[in-house]
């Protein structure tokens, strides 16, 4: 087998496939130097040349069907007349007709191998928009071996280092079985930017058709924003418009859905407080309903055109595309929202070419991102690849392309991937589906997958009254102290979805106000793959003689030091003593009932005070605080269990005074 190229190596090959389909749009550049009235061409019928001439007119004026007319004119007053076999064949090339401009191309060769060494580097284009890619290899090295200019030299090689890209992927192809969402969600027109929640239940989608607005005899197209429930059969529902909040006279277009399913983010075009053609808006859900949706200011809007927006499971990050200045006619661009609601100048994002890179996708693991580009190394006009995110200045790692029959000679766009990063869903306008471009699904292939995500989800309620609470969440990787996820609770419902990527240790904090935060932490590196982790959170009113354990801090065994994974936990303390500043806590310290009752209330004792430290440190009066050693007279568990045990070694706090 041959080496493959390496990421490196393909992301350093950026124009080198938009030379391909440059070529094709410039449109007969070999007739740029052709002086109308010329003497050498190689027939003698002055009538055949007139035909031929008229059609060089025509073709100039982009009158396309007269060309081809009087191109066929030419031919059939002599058959062995090149100049209008070329000029037919560069109009298919265009026209994406590849295979009869490669039958016009080879007629020309035919009639006189020698007659414009350039017939074989077109014809090579057009082999490799038909995959016929051994052939253009044979027909490009023709070329290179004319006399060429610098220029056509670096074209061909470039052109011949796309072949030989596209030959390995072509051996080396990768599983692909698409399979239709079906006839309750694709429709007569076009299905585009699907988008899941976390927990994979709803599908939200943009659906474009003849516009039903914009008056009798339109010919312009209209777009809104439907959505499908996941049926206990494992397929999809009757597409559902999203509704008038939404939904408007003027044209919605891609939108992502946050994977907590709070946020949607949507593209409106045209509206009167828009900042450029096409705008970025958010809307919130509570209940079953998406409410005040609003644009989001010009951080991320500008007089130009922004669209296709993704935002990650860190409630922080969102992506976009936008044709504003930057590297190439489309970039991917990132900003985060800051805890001053506003967000940041976005950052133009390492992976972008001189050419159009588009759909991006951010999956819930918070680093993996998907997109299309016409401009990496690839199948055809856009294809398909991935890439990580490596830090917050926007720089990604060498993108790679998903591979060949997913990646095709046409465009290969608008890709999500599932949390647990084993399915894939796009858009495509291949045959057998019900309208111009349908929703498929298909099993992504293994190295070209996320992180593995699961999900958390439930209910957060008063203890008391068992009302629903809209509380805030957030969760912290204990290794690195970041908060992955920030999220909130409907609002109306109580309910929550929380994505967490697997293998790491987290801490959850969930806190509303009126109330103590609610502690809890939890291990996923030995987590199954289908594992989800579902939970209701009792939120307890603040009163005297309440408690909260603190599950999130750490000490080594039989040591008083605090570890650092307990630093998340305890500034949420500090926060919550910040935020209610007539609360006055006791810090208890409790252990198991291994060792004697002296060494473990000296242990108990000096952990407590530990965390007194910490908070007196952190500003918090100490005439606020008071701690104490519990040693093993409180057990919350059974000692005569490991697992009760360790239930037992906690720390704690209780409310002494609210006044």
């Amino acid at each position: 087998m041959e080496n493959k190229p390496s990421n490196t190596q393909i992301h350093g090959y950026t124009m080198i496939k938009h030379f391909l389909h440059t070529c094709a749009f410039l449109l007969f550049v070999f007739f740029s130097t052709l002086a109308l009235g010329q003497e050498k061409y190689n027939t003698s019928s002055k009538k055949a040349i007139k035909y031929f001439e008229e059609a060089v007119k025509n073709y100039k004026y982009k009158y396309y069907e007269q060309a081809f007319e009087m191109a066929n004119s030419a031919i059939q007053e002599d058959e062995q007349f090149i100049d209008p076999y070329l000029l037919r064949a560069h109009m298919n090339l265009a026209l994406g007709q590849s295979d009869k401009a490669r039958g016009d191309f080879l007629k020309a060769i035919e009639i006189n191998p020698d007659h414009d060494p350039r017939t074989y580097y077109n014809l090579a284009l057009a082999e490799s928009d038909m995959l016929l890619v051994n052939e253009a290899l044979l027909h490009v090295k023709k070329y290179q071996s004319y006399d060429l200019s610098s220029r056509q030299k670096l074209k061909a090689q470039k052109l011949d280092t796309l072949l030989t890209f596209r030959l390995e992927l072509i051996n080396n192809p990768v599983p692909f079985e698409p399979i239709n969402l079906g006839q309750r969600v694709n429709g007569a027109y076009t299905e585009h930017s699907p988008s899941l929640r976390a927990d994979e239940q709803v599908l939200y989608f943009t659906r474009r058709y003849p516009a039903k607005r914009r008056g009798p005899g339109s010919t312009a197209s209209d777009e809104d924003l439907f959505y499908s429930e996941l049926q206990p059969d494992g397929t999809w529902g009757v597409a559902k418009d999203l509704g008038d909040a939404i939904n408007t006279h003027y044209r919605e277009g891609a939108s992502c859905v946050s994977p907590d399913g709070k946020y949607l983010f949507f593209t409106s075009c045209d509206r009167p407080e828009g900042l450029g053609s096409c705008d970025l808006y958010i809307a919130f859900r509570q209940g079953d309903k998406w409410v005040k949706p609003k644009n989001i200011g010009s951080n991320v809007n500008s007089r130009f055109w922004e669209s296709q927006p993704t935002f990650s499971s860190d409630g922080r990050t969102l992506i976009f595309v936008s044709n504003r200045a930057g590297k190439g006619k489309q970039d991917i661009w990132m900003t985060r929202i800051g805890n001053d609601s506003q967000w940041t100048k976005p950052v133009n994002l390492s992976i972008n070419t001189s050419g159009s890179d588009q759909s991006p996708f951010i999956h819930p693991d918070g680093k993996t991102l998907y997109f299309a580009s016409d401009e990496h190394l690839g199948m055809g006009r856009h294809d398909l690849f991935v890439t990580t995110i490596l830090d917050e200045e926007g720089n990604c790692s060498a993108p790679i392309n998903l591979g060949y029959p997913i990646n095709s000679p046409e465009d290969d766009v608008s890709l999500m991937v599932s949390a647990n990063g084993e399915l894939a869903y796009y858009a495509s306008g291949m045959e057998g589906g019900f309208g111009e471009w349908d929703l498929y699904k298909f099993e992504l292939p293994e190295k070209v997958r996320p992180v593995q995500v699961t999900y958390s989800k439930g209910l957060v309620y008063d203890r008391d009254t068992k009302a629903p609470l809209g509380a805030r969440f957030e969760l912290i990787d204990l290794e690195t102290q970041k908060t992955v996820v920030e999220s909130y609770a409907d609002k109306i419902t109580g309910e929550f979805l929380v994505s967490i990527p697997v293998e790491r240790d987290y801490a959850l904090n969930v806190s509303a106000k009126g109330y103590l935060f609610y502690s809890e932490n939890f291990s996923l590196k030995e987590q199954t793959e289908h594992d989800a982790y579902a939970f209701d959170v009792p939120m307890v009113p603040i009163q005297k003689g309440e408690r909260v354990v603190l599950k999130n801090i750490f000490f080594e065994t039989n040591k008083y030091a605090l570890k650092p994974a307990s630093r998340a936990e305890l500034d949420k303390l500090v926060s919550f003593l910040t935020q209610n500043e007539s609360v006055t806590i006791e810090i208890g310290g409790h252990t198991d009932n291994v060792g004697s009752k002296d060494y473990n209330q000296n242990l108990s004792e000096k952990r407590a005070q530990s965390v007194y430290d910490y908070l007196v440190e952190k500003g918090i009066p100490s005439s606020r605080l008071a701690y104490k050693g519990y040693n093993f007279e409180e057990p919350i568990a059974t000692n005569n269990t490991d697992e009760g045990r360790a239930q037992n070694r906690r720390t704690e706090f209780k409310i002494i005074s609210n006044e």
